[in-house]
């Protein structure tokens, strides 16, 4: 090396040092905004359902040169994922082995929700109760949304059990809180409010209030393409709603023959036999339909020898026609 070089080595030096630390920090900065995009698209997905791209977001994360804590957050996910194709035991293990870490009140909170999904889902109500209890506590200062959802199960438990009045208290309890979450951007937190409505409108349903249940589902039609539970329930209230029975004038044929009493020719009873047999018809219906004072329910209105005008509201004895 040359004297000058030598001279100017070590200046060199540092500097080439300070250049690659401000590189490396540079990726760094990099690929932490890279992995928090990556989470905020595995959140939505995982709201909206869409199993591959929470798959495929949550393998980029654990792929990145991150935190053993931060990659929690990429194995919640996949644990979300297992659960939703219905392998409920491989995903039970894998909550309980991201629960063994040190976990933030809000991470675990999400978790144990998880986990008691996994139990509600699989039949086991139960023992799905207890999860949701802890969860409501642990998110009780961190994350509303989880709060709302263990609420809303453990409603949904106390349906399940048939304490149908309870639940839809609970649930309406719910509401003015669900209503803050609608206002947020977060899809998460808007379809927490469709998810409180619909249980809502469930258990209204099994107490027989169906009408008021389908106005309370109505509002929240528009996501039944991401969530067709919501078909479901309007399906089941429309069947649920009473049918409406209208009243009809029954006109049958007498079996037995009566005698005409003689009358004058000019007399109104003549000249009434004397219109055809549809415009009696009409005036008999247009009389009942209009509350118009009729005969006693004992006398049959005799138009021809072989009908006969019958008034079902003024013979409740006799048998109606099916």
């Amino acid at each position: 090396m040359l004297e000058s070089d030598a001279s100017s080595g070590p200046s060199l030096h540092r500097q080439a040092i300070h250049t690659l630390l401000a590189r490396a920090r540079y990726a760094r900065d990099e690929i932490e905004s890279l992995y928090m995009s990556l989470a905020r698209i595995a959140a939505q997905a995982h709201a909206l359902k869409d199993v591959e791209a929470v798959e495929l977001a949550s393998q980029i994360m654990i792929a990145l040169p991150v935190s053993s804590r931060s990659k929690n957050v990429a194995r919640y996910y996949q644990a979300c994922c297992v659960k939703r194709k219905g392998d409920f035991e491989a995903a039970r293990k894998r909550l309980d082995r991201l629960l063994d870490e040190d976990l933030d009140p809000r991470s675990r909170s999400l978790a144990l929700l998880t986990k008691g999904g996994t139990y509600l889902d699989s039949g086991q109500i139960d023992e799905a109760l207890p999860f949701y209890v802890e969860a409501g506590r642990m998110a009780r200062d961190c994350e509303l949304a989880a709060l709302v959802q263990s609420f809303r199960q453990i409603a949904i438990i106390k349906g399940m059990h048939g304490d149908h009045h309870e639940a839809i208290s609970d649930l309406e309890s719910l509401v003015p809180t669900v209503s803050r979450i609608f206002g947020s951007k977060s899809i998460h937190g808007r379809l927490t409010y469709c998810e409180v409505l619909n249980s809502y409108a469930v258990e209204l349903g099994e107490v027989g209030r169906v009408e008021q249940a389908l106005s309370v589902v109505s509002t929240i039609a528009p996501f039944a393409s991401i969530y067709p539970e919501f078909s479901e329930t309007i399906a089941q209230l429309q069947r649920k709603l009473p049918t409406r029975k209208r009243s009809v004038v029954v006109i049958h044929s007498s079996t037995k023959l009566e005698p005409e009493p003689q009358a004058d020719p000019d007399s109104d009873s003549a000249k009434r036999h004397s219109l055809p047999l549809a415009c009696v018809t009409r005036e008999g219906e247009w009389r009942f339909t209009n509350n118009r004072a009729l005969r006693p329910a004992s006398v049959r209105f005799t138009v021809f020898p072989t009908i006969t005008v019958l008034n079902p509201a003024r013979a409740p004895t006799k048998p109606r026609a099916p």
